[in-house]
Order: C-alpha cells, then structure tokens, then sequence
C-alpha cells in the first residue's frame, strides 16, 4: 500500500487540525480549504485527554474540543472524512492515541476507517514491539499503518520500524513533544539518508515545522513537511482565514 502522492511529487505538504477545535463544522470546511489551497495530505488529530505526543498548543486545542457539548469522537471524524471523501481524491490520516483505538475497538475501527476511505493512521504511543496485530489488520483493509521514529532510535529498532511503515514514515525532528522550533535538528539530513538505506519509504518531517525556513529546509532532504502547532495557534488566535494563508504560503515552498 503505497500513497500516490508521493509518486505524482517529489515533496508534499501536510497540515495537521485537531478534530473539533474550536467546531467539527469548522474542521471538515478546513480540510476542504487546506486541499483547495495546496496541501497534498490532511492530518486529523483525535482529541484524547492526555495527548502525550503533544505540546501544549496542541495539548489546549484537544482541552478545547472535549470541552464542547458535541464530542469529537472517532465516529464522528470517520464521518466527516467520509464527507469530505466525496469531493476530494487527496489522503486523510489520523493521529490517535492508542487507549481511543482500543476502546473503539481495533478490528472495528480499521474496517470502518476502510469504509470511511480514511488512508492512514499514526498511533504515537503504539511501541514497535506491539506493532504486529495492528499491522495485520492495516495490510487486511488497506488503512495504512504509518510509524512514527526519531534520530535517537537504535539500527535494531530502526530497521524494524522503517520495515514496518506504510504509506510514509514520520520522522520526529526534535525530541519531546510537539511545538513550535527555531531550529530544526542538523541529524536530520543524514537520519533520512539512512531510513533510505533500509527501505525506499517516503519520509515526512513533524514536530516543530513552524516556519518558510523549516519547510524549505525539509524539502531538500526529505518527501514531506508537517505542519501542526503553528497552524494550531493560527486558528486560534487569527482564525480559520489566517490558516489558509498559512497553508498557500508553506504549498508554493514545497513545489516551488
């Protein structure tokens, strides 16, 4: 299973919106423009309560969301994907916490993710070790199972992650949680090359992509750039109008 994207271009851009904040109206007409605006993947965060991935921009955006009288639940954002898969050919992928895809029910949410055509799903807290019954059941619908490693990993578990990766892998830029950066890591660069040197995987770069700066820097090196706490803050300071700006501006970077 492979995301075609990444063979119609050689760099792609990946905003990520929590699901629900500030509305799950608001979220579904975002994707929509996020796509209409240039980017090539939408990544939707499920709110959980302790998002232990997350920054605290990121962290406040879930806080605001579970604090709505309609919940953002996994149903809910499978619904709205589905929408919005009507309209647009261009990949959706999920970042939830494993303690939600199990209380959902794992079986049932890869079937309904399949039926729902979301394409992929990052689990940040799902370790390498209990990777396996999971991938089963991504290669059984076809939802891509897409891992997440950072510099610090080991050649062992590596190659293992990189091995087991589908659709892309998504590399950390910097340690901790997700956030704004002012630089990115100089290991980066020679990190890809050696994911290369494993497998021929598209590799997209997260955690701390805030700037023009970082998004070109990415794009010399790596397949894609993740976006998410910058936009996160747009949204909630300058509205949904500033984000799409955000996201035309970062999209003529990446195919410039």
């Amino acid at each position: 299973m492979t995301f075609e994207i990444f063979k119609e271009k050689d760099r792609v851009l990946i905003p990520y919106f929590t699901f629900g904040d500030p509305s799950q109206d608001v979220t579904e007409q975002l994707i929509c423009k996020a796509f209409d605006s240039g980017a090539d993947i939408v990544e939707l965060g499920i709110p959980f309560s302790d998002p232990i991935a997350d920054g605290p921009v990121i962290q406040a955006s879930h806080f605001r969301a579970l604090s709505l009288e309609v919940k953002p639940t996994i149903q809910r954002a499978l619904s709205v994907v589905k929408r919005v898969k009507e309209s647009y050919k261009k990949p959706i992928v999920f970042m939830a916490s494993i303690n939600l895809i199990l209380a959902f029910g794992g079986a049932r949410f890869f079937e309904e993710a399949r039926v729902s055509r979301l394409d992929g799903v990052i689990i940040p807290d799902l370790s390498i070790e209990d990777v396996d019954e999971f991938k089963t059941l991504s290669d059984t619908t076809g939802v891509s199972l897409i891992l997440l490693v950072s510099t610090l990993c080991s050649p062992q578990r590596l190659k293992k992650i990189v091995q087991s990766t589908d659709g892309f892998l998504y590399l950390i830029s910097t340690t901790g949680t997700t956030g704004t950066r002012s630089e990115l890591s100089k290991a980066l660069p020679g990190f890809v090359k050696k994911i290369k040197s494993i497998r021929n995987v598209p590799v997209c770069i997260g955690f701390g992509v805030s700037s023009p700066e970082h998004v070109d820097e990415i794009c010399r090196f790596a397949d894609g750039a993740i976006v998410g706490s910058h936009l996160v803050r747009e949204l909630e300071f300058n509205g949904p109008d500033a984000v799409v700006k955000e996201i035309q501006r970062f999209s003529k970077i990446v195919t410039a």
